[in-house]
């Protein structure tokens, strides 16, 4: 069932023009970043280049990829449960006999696999400079699996804010400023502090430079997890009550 359900958020997300808009303004604002990066790039004097292309591609693409994703995922988690609230369309959804964590994952992986489509983009623009460029392909999948699980992690923490309120304005609001904290958690705090430990820059870059560690996983899926929780429970208690 939950395939099922994750098809048709997909379809439903699919089936509006905000999405569509989000897959061409990202298209547009990565391809204009690929470009002035390879111009950069090209430009350096090759005595200078301490890094290569693909180090390039993986902090300046990607790291654009990671801030318009940080900007589109609450646009589309607050109509997950907000709107649905708000116009009666949750009270029949859960008048059916599906548990609450199976519409939060169908819900859930039907967004993800939106956001799956939009990380593929900067991926597919490196892959466009395979004839006559060496690329490192260990590295642009790692910033890709890294951007793909900093996505999971966004919409988890989009959905819980979706649960909250029947204001889809307020949940964006409150994602937002969550996003926004630990974006800044790591500035100006100690590196083996826990504190930096929740931002997520720290362990995206890592992967951004093909540094696969357990570490960084095991923070986004329990980013992942941890809001997936809250959310459940958040439903749970407004089924009961």
């Amino acid at each position: 069932m939950i395939p099922y359900l994750a098809w048709m958020e997909w379809r439903r997300l699919m089936r509006t023009p905000l999405a569509w808009g989000i897959l061409g303004i990202g298209m547009c604002l990565l391809s204009w970043q690929f470009l002035a990066t390879l111009e950069i790039f090209n430009g350096m004097q090759p005595s200078s280049r301490s890094l290569g292309l693909s180090h390039h591609l993986g902090l300046q693409l990607y790291g654009l990829a990671s801030v318009l994703i940080l900007i589109t995922t609450p646009i589309l988690t607050i109509r997950s449960f907000s709107e649905a609230f708000r116009n009666g369309s949750y009270t029949l959804l859960s008048s059916a006999p599906l548990s609450n964590l199976t519409i939060l994952s169908g819900k859930f992986f039907g967004i993800l696999i939106f956001q799956l489509l939009f990380t593929l983009i900067p991926f597919l623009l490196c892959l466009s400079l395979t004839i006559g460029t060496q690329l490192d392909y260990g590295l642009l999948l790692a910033a890709t699996l890294g951007l793909y699980l900093l996505s999971g992690g966004f919409t988890a923490i989009g959905l819980y804010f979706s649960t909250l309120n029947e204001n889809p304005g307020i949940a964006a609001a409150g994602s937002y400023g969550l996003l926004l904290l630990i974006s800044l958690l790591d500035q100006n705090t100690d590196g083996g502090s826990f504190m930096h430990w929740l931002a997520w820059p720290s362990h995206f870059l890592d992967l951004q430079l093909g540094l696969v560690r357990i570490s960084d996983l095991a923070y986004f899926l329990l980013l992942m997890i941890f809001f997936l929780g809250l959310a459940l429970y958040r439903l749970d208690k407004r089924r009961s009550g």
